[in-house]
């Protein structure tokens, strides 16, 4: 009888703690705009608990209270367009020098690019190129355009010979088989940086899955592209997102840190 006492005094008076941990959950899952799921979302609250002084909840305790309260990352369920950048005139390809090893604990030693389009309600259309590092995971460059030409697909790539500094160890840029990087310009760049050119196999998306995987993110969590009335709306977008994902979005990978904060980690 007193067992059943105590329960019944635990449900008519609800615990003030989980309380607090529920305002908590909703708190940071609606300022990250419902991007985060229980694993990052966990990751957050801990460590919100942690900066207070209080003991952090359990991640099976997090993930009870997201499913009562019905908090669920859903951005991730639809299918999306990709774009074929090998469409064009042919030229030398290169070797799959990376062989899907995407792993490095140097910044600049391994890097991967690539091109996706976007289509915004009025029919415009926006292109984005990105070059990404494999060891911080950030985004060291980037370029967005109207069209996919020759002169936009070398944008990000002459931004990164400006900004590479010595490092005395090879670097490898790789990419898919699109046109623009069996080009001579793009290869002649790459030789003025000193580095190494790798290319997937044909329609072998896997082997630059590093860099798929930004583009799928990114039009996860900006919403349907064809939302977006005009491609100036578009663009600015998708310039915030690719901010915000170098400086605030954590990764599981990086140790629950964002991109800016492992590469600070990494020099120091």
């Amino acid at each position: 009888m007193s067992t059943y006492q105590y329960w019944q005094k635990q449900f008519k008076y609800p615990n003030e703690d989980e309380l607090e941990l529920k305002a908590v959950i909703k708190g940071l899952f609606n300022y990250y705009e419902a991007e985060y799921g229980v694993r990052r979302l966990s990751a957050q609250v801990r460590a919100y608990y942690q900066l207070i002084g209080k003991t952090a909840p359990n991640h099976k305790r997090i993930q009870r209270l997201m499913h009562e309260m019905n908090l669920k990352c859903t951005k991730y369920n639809q299918r999306r367009r990709k774009y074929d950048s090998s469409k064009g005139p042919n030229g030398k390809k290169a070797k799959n020098k990376l062989n899907r090893r995407f792993m490095s604990n140097r910044k600049y030693q391994k890097m991967v690019c690539d091109i996706t389009e976007f289509k915004a309600y009025n029919g415009q259309k926006v292109y984005l190129e990105v070059i990404k590092d494999l060891a911080t995971k950030q985004i060291l460059t980037w370029a967005i355009g109207q069209s996919p030409t020759l002169h936009f697909a070398l944008t990000p790539l002459q931004k990164l010979l400006d900004q590479l500094p010595y490092t005395g160890y090879q670097l490898t840029l790789h990419t898919d088989q699109g046109w623009h990087y069996q080009h001579h310009a793009w290869r002649k760049l790459l030789r003025e940086g000193h580095i190494r050119q790798s290319m997937s196999h044909r329609a072998t998306c896997l082997d630059n899955a590093a860099c798929e995987t930004v583009f799928s993110k990114l039009k996860a969590e900006i919403g349907q592209d064809t939302s977006y009335r005009s491609r100036d709306e578009l663009i600015q977008a998708i310039e915030e997102w690719l901010h915000f994902y170098n400086e605030r979005r954590i990764q599981t990978k990086l140790g629950n840190q964002t991109p800016l904060q492992y590469e600070q980690n990494l020099v120091a």
